[in-house]
């Protein structure tokens, strides 16, 4: 059942509550969090005092800027690093409750609303033009509208200079699981420990990536990592379930059967499941994008 706009409104609001009890330990965070090199003339603290004062008068794109001035004279590799960390984190932070709101609005229609969630999306980005998740939602929401097509150059362009790791664009990457290449590619490597949120992106590219190149050793390996720590993920039961089919002869496995539960597990997802996997571009829709 989809909800109704007020009731996906209301829910937006009590998140986008978070924004405004957590605003502050941000800005704290942000002035204490790092090391302090210096660079010239200019520290890596003084940049942050900067980005905070232009936060607090709503300016993002001039706290921006500063980033992008300091990076431009900074030579420290893991210095870099930390402020490109820092820089992505100011682009996601929302400078006003009704971009939030529209946002939420936006990731709680994704999956069965695609035209309302376009259109809240949009909102956002006329509100606050230069943040990070916004922008991103609006990828997400053109790749699966025709994710064999998908061509948005401008749009991956925009969210491109936030990565860290600038060996490593996801968001590009989630893009082009078509292109013939994508097989050849690694993404995760297995570690110990816990899978945490910043590595699962790349385990479910490297998922996605065995599946299609038939690995299905690889695929399993990947996926028991996934699901020890992630285990609300609705994928797994696609992935359990087509795995098993497309590396065994036998043919009890109901394919039908198989493409049924995880439709049902999608149908029933909750919002607060589907907000928690948004950088899974094919969330709930493996084998019918």
């Amino acid at each position: 059942m989809i909800l109704n706009f007020i009731q996906i409104r209301k829910t937006a609001a009590q998140t986008a509550v978070f924004y405004f009890t957590t605003v502050t330990l941000f800005l704290a965070y942000s002035t204490a969090g790092y090391s302090k090199p210096i660079s010239g003339e200019t520290s890596f603290e003084t940049t942050k005092t900067k980005v905070v004062k232009f936060l607090i008068q709503k300016q993002k794109k001039q706290a921006l800027l500063a980033i992008d001035d300091f990076i431009a004279v900074e030579k420290n590799k893991q210095t870099l690093k930390e402020v490109r960390d820092f820089k992505a984190s100011v682009a996601k932070k929302f400078l006003t409750k009704e971009a939030q709101e529209f946002y939420e609005v936006s990731l709680n229609s994704t999956l069965d609303n695609v035209k309302d969630a376009k259109k809240n999306n949009e909102e956002c980005l006329s509100l606050e033009p230069e943040n990070l998740d916004c922008q991103i939602q609006k990828v997400r929401l053109m790749y699966r509208d025709n994710p064999l097509k998908f061509n948005e150059k401008i749009e991956l362009e925009k969210v491109k200079k936030f990565f860290a790791d600038t060996d490593f664009n996801w968001v590009k990457i989630s893009t082009e699981k078509n292109k013939p290449d994508f097989k050849n590619l690694t993404f995760y490597k297995k570690e110990g420990g816990v899978l945490t949120e910043d590595k699962l992106v790349k385990a479910i590219l490297e998922l996605d990536r065995a599946f299609v190149a038939k690995n299905f050793a690889k695929a399993k390996e990947v996926l028991a990592v996934i699901e020890k720590d992630f285990k609300d993920w609705p994928d797994l039961v696609f992935f359990k379930q087509n795995i098993d089919i497309q590396s065994t002869e036998d043919r009890g496995i109901n394919a039908t059967e198989a493409a049924n539960l995880y439709q049902l597990k999608c149908k029933n997802l909750s919002k607060t499941i589907s907000r928690k996997y948004r950088y899974d571009f094919d969330l709930c829709a493996r084998g019918s994008l």
